[in-house]
């Protein structure tokens, strides 16, 4: 039994990885408030606010025909009311003809809960940043 939500909250994360990956706007249709209020942040992209912006930056990224594995790993759930978020790493993986490109993001993704169940209002994503260990200490004077 999903008492708090949560299982329904990551659920509905995972299928919007999924259509992405199947470059589907039909299922972000389905995924999102359709609001003037909502946002979205790309990697690497401003700020897009309302759901016509939003839905307009899906359309673009598909339309580019890249082909998109996202996998979320430590995928983090926290229900408050009929406010619901899920933070993850987002592994991605872009496919070309004869090649492919593997990147991480970091992610937020807002939801609000609805008699319809729970849908996406934010998704921000940004690239993580490589950290190299300081082997300063390592060196033996």
């Amino acid at each position: 039994m999903d008492i708090d939500g949560k299982e329904s909250i990551e659920t509905t994360n995972a299928e919007f990885y999924l259509a992405i990956e199947a470059a589907s706007i039909e299922r972000m249709d389905e995924l999102w408030a359709h609001e003037d209020w909502i946002g979205c942040v790309h990697p690497g992209w401003n700020l897009i606010c309302g759901w016509d912006g939003v839905r307009l930056s899906w359309v673009r990224i598909f339309e580019g025909g890249q082909r998109m594995r996202i996998s979320p790993t430590e995928v983090v759930t926290s229900v408050v009311g009929d406010l619901a978020w899920v933070t993850c790493v987002e592994n991605i993986t872009v496919f070309a003809d004869d090649s492919f490109d593997s990147v991480q993001a970091i992610a937020t993704n807002l939801f609000i809960r609805r008699e319809s169940g729970w849908l996406l209002v934010h998704h921000h994503a940004s690239p993580t940043t490589a950290i190299v260990p300081d082997q300063s200490s390592d060196v033996i004077q």
